[in-house]
């Protein structure tokens, strides 16, 4: 039997098709085909030979395509493409509310009263502030352009769209770099103008800042497109933004004073919860949201977050908490309060800012602990603000002891 002549598929490159070029008798014996040497056809590349292949398919009893028809190898079938993932339903409110914690008006009323005290992150560079540098009494007024609401309203969803996964000081500078840096300043124009890599060197600092950098091109189209280029005020629409989630909305909601909901992040996550303000311990800050909602009276939705967002970064912070510093574990009003320890090579200074003033001068006090093995010089520069609060560095200097 001549050897068979092999094509490649117009089709497609891996089907290969078989012709015989001078196709033999049906009364031909079976057994005089399988003679056939291997070597009577050319080397292909492909996994066998086409003289090796028939000689198979006969031994197999298997038949062989006829000339002119394509020959289809077995493949599997490809997996089915995932399906995107739908986006969970918005829950508003709980269909049976949380039962309020025992005796948690006098804890938000001794938190409320030590949080005046102190000057935290959020106070200066909080994400309603839309990367405001805040004005000295010494510093010469430049003139700036003149921000519309618009131009506010975007700041503030920019830097609540920023503040993920970031913290307040890198978050406020990376929105003064998007004032600054970009071409037509933190603007819907700006932000249209200026190309994806211009938006992330500006906020190269903050977490995922590439991922940002595309969702504040896309916020630009879609705020343009949309919503007539302002920033919609109403919670499904700021939802369907790409990097806006629950906290962020309600957040931006309150800061144009609209009382619609509580932001949760992770400050407030973790306070309530070692509060025990929560009958189950939550493990989302959604479930943490929808308790508190459910409970807290309403005028205080818009103070809350702010109120323990600074007490998390102060006092109750995430790893090694102040408790010693905390008036909360002082009342005995926290189940999760422990004692500190102070570190023995270090010198613990604890400021507290007495309203009480002598002489026209703020009046300080200063509670120092007991070293052990090492004698420091403890600096303390107070300044007065224009709004009232008094701004406290402290700077610890190590000094040889004398003995």
């Amino acid at each position: 039997m001549a050897p068979l002549k092999t094509r490649t598929s117009t089709y497609s490159s891996r089907v290969t098709i078989y012709e015989n070029s001078s196709p033999a008798t049906s009364s031909e014996p079976a057994a005089s085909t399988s003679t056939t040497p291997a070597a009577a056809s050319p080397r292909r590349t492909t996994r066998s030979s086409a003289a090796a292949t028939f000689a198979e398919s006969q031994t197999l009893g298997l038949s062989l395509p006829v000339a002119g028809e394509d020959f289809e190898e077995d493949v599997k079938p490809a997996k089915k493409a995932r399906s995107p993932r739908k986006p969970k339903p918005h829950v508003e409110r709980l269909a049976v509310p949380h039962p309020a914690p025992k005796r948690w008006e006098e804890t938000y009323e001794v938190i409320r009263k030590q949080r005046e005290r102190i000057i935290a992150p959020v106070d200066t560079m909080g994400c309603e502030q839309g990367g405001k540098e805040a004005k000295r009494e010494d510093e010469e007024v430049k003139p700036q352009r003149i921000e519309t609401e618009k131009d506010r309203r975007l700041s503030v969803i920019v830097s609540l769209m920023l503040s993920s996964q970031t913290k307040d000081p890198v978050t406020h500078q990376a929105t003064m770099n998007l004032r600054n840096q970009l071409p037509g300043g933190l603007t819907l124009e700006g932000l249209e103008t200026a190309t994806v890599d211009e938006i992330d060197r500006a906020i190269c600092k903050v977490g995922f800042h590439n991922t940002k950098a595309k969702n504040l091109k896309l916020l630009a189209t879609r705020l343009r497109d949309l919503h007539d280029g302002d920033v919609p005020d109403d919670l499904p629409s700021l939802l369907a933004i790409n990097g806006v989630g629950p906290k962020m909305a309600y957040l931006y909601l309150q800061a144009i004073g609209k009382n619609a909901g509580i932001g949760v992040d992770t400050h407030v996550h973790r306070i309530t919860n070692r509060l025990r303000w929560h009958k189950k311990e939550t493990t989302t800050p959604e479930q943490t949201r929808l308790n508190l909602e459910s409970w807290l009276p309403r005028h205080l939705w818009p103070t809350v977050n702010k109120m323990l967002v600074g007490f998390g970064q102060e006092v109750c912070k995430p790893v090694a908490p102040r408790c010693d510093l905390c008036d909360v574990a002082t009342a005995k009003l926290c189940p999760s309060r422990r004692v500190v320890v102070a570190s023995p090579a270090k010198k613990r200074v604890k400021m507290e800012v007495k309203e009480e003033q002598t002489d026209g001068l703020p009046q300080v006090e200063l509670a120092l602990e007991q070293a052990e093995e090492a004698v420091e010089q403890v600096v303390v520069a107070v300044k007065q603000e224009e709004s009232g609060f008094l701004r406290v560095e402290e700077r610890v200097v190590k000094t040889e002891d004398a003995t």
